[in-house]
């Protein structure tokens, strides 16, 4: 986490990653899918889901919730948004708290952990 001056204007409560390690980020939890679960998932789509979840986590004044609720409305804002939800072809709960769990794994790594609630 940030108060850096790069990170989301609209990001109150300093939860967002600087845009270059949102990036790199994005791109390695993109090749850890890939390599888990044998599909593609794009660091773009990737990319759009931590915009939505700093959106999230200040709309809702919460910095530590957790992945499940997170993973419930992102799903509702993604297919807001027009992306594919649903088992069959599209992004699920399930993909998306894979992908909260890698971000966490990341941020770890790059010394800038966060806490959620389990």
């Amino acid at each position: 986490m940030t108060s850096d001056a790069s990170a989301a204007p609209d990001d109150q409560l300093g939860v967002a990653m600087e845009e270059s390690l949102a990036e790199e980020c994005a791109n390695w939890i993109a090749e850890q899918l890939t390599d888990e679960f044998g599909g593609f998932v794009s660091a773009e789509m990737i990319d759009a889901i931590f915009e939505f979840e700093v959106i999230l986590r200040n709309e809702h004044n919460d910095a530590e919730m957790d992945h499940r609720t997170m993973a419930d409305r992102l799903l509702v804002r993604l297919e807001e948004e027009g992306a594919p939800v649903g088992e069959r072809w599209g992004v699920t709960s399930h993909l998306l708290v894979e992908i909260l769990h890698w971000e966490d794994e990341f941020r770890a790594l790059a010394n800038q952990p966060r806490t959620v609630r389990p």
